[in-house]
């Protein structure tokens, strides 16, 4: 029964209420409510859900560790976020090394992974809960071509605090720009630029999803995203946290890249920009 109004509200928010709350400039109000009333859905769906979870790609089922509720959201829904892994998916091809710039627990990460055996992937995660679930997980489903990146990449070298509500795995909002939340750990920042030099690969296909330190990133990765080396890249949009998609567009294109829109979700845009 719960699945059933679910998706009737689901059908509802994507249709008429969206459009009402948009026009009225409550969307980002109208889109927490319908965020909150998933997340108690999900909860009866979380116990009893099998775990590891298994999701299917490219004919092979990927297995994830989702021991919290939020790890079983992030997994189960892709948080709205198919038409983004579905992209990545396939544009990595065997010969491609790829940057999963925030990965998190690695649907974003793994996925494209096992679709692309061939293809180097690595997972570029700053937060200590997560990097432990991206082993657990990397191990779960021996994915011997992911490599574990254990910083924040930024446009300098240090420590930062990075900032979140809460410190469990799976937990998608940990920020370095976000200073009015808790800090939940102090984490090595690093430009991208500066880890390639330090013998990372280059990546050729690159996905960002840094709750609000985008353009940081992009500044940290201005010599590698100016040459020829990337074709493409993926870019979560946090304009929440202040980062406009005009911002980091205009961005893109000073590096020659052409740049579409593959979808929103509330306040955030998904961009994907291709080398002109």
């Amino acid at each position: 029964m719960h699945e059933r109004a679910e998706t009737l509200l689901s059908s509802l928010y994507a249709g008429p209420v969206r459009r009402l709350s948009e026009r009225a400039g409550l969307h980002p109000f109208v889109f927490e409510i319908h965020r909150r009333i998933q997340t108690g859905t999900k909860m009866i769906d979380h116990r009893r859900a099998p775990n590891p979870y298994p999701v299917d790609v490219a004919g092979r089922s990927v297995r994830f560790d989702v021991s919290t509720l939020a790890e079983y959201n992030r997994v189960s829904s892709f948080l709205e976020e198919e038409a983004l892994i579905d992209e990545i998916v396939a544009e990595v091809s065997a010969d491609d090394v790829y940057w999963d710039v925030g990965a998190n627990i690695g649907t974003h990460a793994l996925l494209p992974a096992a679709a692309n055996p061939e293809a180097s992937v690595i997972a570029v995660e700053p937060h200590h809960r997560n990097i432990a679930k991206l082993i657990r997980n990397k191990t779960l489903n021996d994915l011997e071509n992911v490599t574990i990146l254990p910083v924040a990449l930024s446009d300098r070298n240090g420590t930062a605090a990075l900032h979140g509500e809460e410190d469990r795995p799976g937990y998608g909002s940990f920020s370095l720009v976000n200073t009015s939340a808790d800090t939940v750990a102090d984490v090595p920042v690093r430009p991208g630029d500066d880890v390639i030099e330090d013998g990372v690969p280059t990546p050729s296909v690159v996905k960002i999803d840094v709750e609000g330190g985008e353009l940081a990133v992009l500044d940290g990765l201005e010599g590698t995203l100016s040459s020829s080396a990337v074709r493409t890249v993926f870019c979560e949009v946090h304009q929440q946290e202040g980062v406009t998609e005009d911002a980091v567009e205009r961005r893109f294109r000073e590096f020659g890249y052409d740049v579409s829109r593959i979808a929103e979700r509330g306040p955030m845009v998904f961009l994907r920009a291709d080398r002109d």
